[in-house]
């Protein structure tokens, strides 16, 4: 008889994470009303991440190499997944009901759509991180989505050759950006699908992280690292725009995508030049609040030896 091809294949890519890999792996496994696949792929694990991993028997299919990173990782378990859509589940990382994965593929019943983000909940499900705008426009800002609630065309990851490793911790970014520009379509779901835990690569890593997505955006955004950075800072931190941002931004080629986020965010939002001194000093003294919170958090999750939030 034949085996009935998956649907969805879950990759997880692990490398010494005995305290979190057995609850990530039964979360995937508990998943329902979907034909799905369980793939595992660990980096030569030093600690009893392997044993625990392999206590999971064929419920799994396992694979065991060496690798540059997480990134390298993924792209080497790219070709091995049977599955029509991927979705990389990280190593210490949840999905938070068993009908996650279905809540995402109900979304590809419509054959135009190639790819479907899903809600992530951070800090004990305090935090939502939801899907941006799925447009051009994400380029001013960031992340389109966390990626673990990100399910995708597996044709596609082949098509754009996964992930760019130059990239240590904003791959992922940049392959979303590479979606985005090719004109796939995307589409997003209410539904929060997966805890995000806090304390891994990226967030140990803040200042380095952020400086790599702001090249990225800079690269696709067509500017210099100045343009990118004072662009995430209007349309993802708040702040009021600088006169010299603004006719910058007017004076350049964007899309009608672009334009038309840009003009519903802007609104009628002051320049910071234009601002009362009142409004000048509020945001000031909030955007220091947030920094310092942040400061505070990412100290805290720099010093913890394992994700664990």
């Amino acid at each position: 008889m034949q085996i009935k091809k998956p649907l969805v294949t879950i990759i997880t890519v692990v490398r010494n994470a005995e305290d979190t890999i057995v609850r990530t792996i039964n979360s995937a496994l508990s998943q329902k009303n979907v034909n799905f696949e369980v793939l595992v792929w660990d980096g030569l694990s030093t600690d009893q991440t392997v044993e625990k991993i392999k206590s999971f028997g064929n419920q799994i299919r396992f694979f065991s190499g060496r690798d540059s990173g997480v990134y390298d990782a993924m792209n080497r378990a790219l070709p091995l997944a049977n599955g029509k859509w991927i979705l990389f589940l990280n190593a210490d990382d949840y999905f938070l009901h068993p009908n996650a994965i279905e809540k995402l593929v109900s979304f590809t019943n419509d054959p135009k759509v190639d790819y479907v983000c899903g809600e992530a909940k951070m800090f004990f499900g305090l935090k939502r991180w939801k899907p941006k705008t799925l447009t051009d426009f994400d380029f001013f800002i960031g992340n389109p989505s966390n990626h673990q609630a990100y399910l995708c065309k597996k044709e596609i990851y082949t098509k754009l050759k996964g992930f760019n490793t130059q990239y240590k911790y904003s791959a992922d970014v940049d392959f979303m950006f590479r979606v985005i520009q090719k004109g796939y379509l995307g589409k997003k779901s209410s539904d929060p699908i997966v805890h995000y835990s806090l304390g891994g690569l990226s967030t140990k890593n803040i200042s380095k992280g952020v400086s790599e997505l702001e090249s990225i955006m800079a690269h696709f955004l067509d500017s210099d690292l100045h343009f990118a950075r004072e662009a995430r800072l209007v349309f993802h931190e708040g702040i009021l725009p600088r006169e010299i941002f603004l006719e910058t931004l007017v004076s350049r080629n964007l899309s009608n995508s672009q334009w038309k986020e840009i003009v519903l965010f802007l609104g009628k939002k002051v320049s910071f030049e234009s601002a009362s001194p009142f409004l000048k000093s509020f945001l000031f003294f909030k955007s220091i609040s947030i920094n310092l919170i942040k400061r505070v958090v990412f100290l805290i999750l720099s010093l913890l030896p394992k994700r664990v939030l």
